[in-house]
This record gives C-alpha cells, structure tokens and sequence, in this order.
C-alpha cells in the first residue's frame, strides 16, 4: 500500500483512488467483496474519511466499486468485453457466441412504419417514390446484461409483416433468409464513435452521456439490391471490434 506524498500536486483523495484502483487490479478483493471500511482506509493512508469518501466516489464513477448504503463499499462484477467480428453478419456472430458460452437474445422495443421516409435513407434504400420503410428497433442482450441498440430499416414491401415475426427476438437473419428468401451477399461498414441519448442510456442500463460504438452498415443482395440499412450502438466498455483483410491479389 502506498502511501500519500503530501508534496505531491496530485490530490490526496486522487493518489488514494490510484492506490485503490491498483489493490483492485491485483486481486486483492474479488469480485463481490466488500472492501476495508472508511474508517481504516483512513487509517490506513493516514487521511480524512472525507478524503476516503471522495476516492472511493471517483472509482464509483469508473464502475470498479458500488456503494451500498449502510452496507458498504464493493468491487462491482466487470463485464467480459465481447468481441465483434465485422467480417461476421449478426446471426452468424450471435452462433459463436452461443458456442463460446454467451447467452445471447434480442428484445422488440419498437417498430413500425414509415410512410414518408427521409430522403436520405430513401435513396439508400433505393426506394422509388411512394414506397415505405419498415424499422425495427432492438435490444440486444448478451450474459444478460444490454450490450446493444439494433436498429434496421427496410423496404416494405421486401419484408411484409416482419415486425410480427417471432423469430426477429433471435435471428434476425434466419427470419430473413427462411420467411422471405433474402439473403445478403455484401455489406458496406462504417463506425464511430457517439456519446449516448438519455433513452439509449435507459436502454442499454448504462450511466448517462457514456461513449457507444456505432457500426453503420447497408447490406446488398446477389442482384445489388438494398436489403437492410442497420444502425448497432455498442456500449463502448463492453465490446471490442475484430476484422480481417487481405492484401489485394491474395484471395
């Protein structure tokens, strides 16, 4: 355990949080565990419980501890980062993931009609006029905790009756290929990153203003249509993006 160096320009409770955050890294609570009270942590760093306080409110804030009032103070269960394979469509993705031992699912949180859609995602589409677009909007979980916002759109009048399907709550698509016959043959990524809306905070279980991952894409069919305009926004602390490429001439 380190102790504070008062000459140091660093603040007390920061150098106490530090030593903290690296007391947690190196096991020396496991998960779960309630750590040393206030008043020995005070002891111990020879600080104000003040001082203690404001530390272990800084490593709340990370996610690496959680209050309980008139309990204690415990290291919070970190989530396994998942990793996103980008050169994998979702139902693929979605079976790896069940045979590396995830549970994984999708929730409806909305769908609907669009019977004027934006220009933008019209021609993207490639929607002539009059046509409209069916959205979905999806919650995807992963060990039971949110990992994601899946939102689709679609051309009417490819799918009919998809936001009816039960099959969307898993595959979204199996649902494709077996009900309606479509299936993609390639897609167009791209990503960045977003600070997340107070309803997207809401959805995924996460703190406010928190970074998501968001991967754009547009999938084709064989014939060059537009099949699906996809919007995914991964909680930035929960995922990691893989893909492979290949040097030209080496396929």
């Amino acid at each position: 355990m380190a102790t504070v160096d008062r000459s140091s320009p660093l603040p007390a409770y920061f150098q106490v949080a530090e030593d903290l955050r690296r007391r947690l890294a190196g096991g020396e609570w496991r998960t779960g565990e309630r750590i040393a009270p206030e008043i020995a942590l005070a002891r111990d760093y020879a600080v104000s419980r003040v001082t203690v306080r404001q530390a272990l409110a800084q490593l709340a804030k990370d996610d690496l501890l959680e209050r309980k009032r008139g309990s204690g103070t415990y290291v919070r269960p970190q989530p396994l980062p998942i990793v996103y394979d980008l050169n994998l469509t979702l139902g693929a993705y979605a079976a790896r993931l069940r045979d590396l031992g995830f549970s994984n699912r999708a929730e409806i949180i909305e769908s609907g009609t669009l019977e004027s859609p934006p220009a933008g995602l019209a021609a993207t589409l490639a929607l002539s006029a009059g046509r409209t677009v069916t959205y979905l909007v999806r919650r995807v979980i992963i060990n039971e905790q949110p990992a994601a916002i899946y939102r689709s759109w679609f051309d009417a009048a490819m799918v009919p009756g998809i936001e009816r399907s039960p099959g969307i709550q898993g595959s979204l698509s199996n649902v494709l290929a077996e009900d309606y016959g479509l299936v993609p043959v390639r897609s167009e990524l791209s990503l960045e990153v977003v600070r997340s809306t107070t309803d997207e905070a809401r959805l995924l279980d996460s703190g406010s203003d928190v970074p998501l991952l968001v991967v754009t894409s547009t999938s084709h069919l064989r014939d060059g249509r537009p099949l699906e305009r996809a919007q995914m926004s991964w909680l930035g602390d929960r995922v990691r993006f893989h893909v492979t490429s290949e040097a030209p001439g080496r396929r």
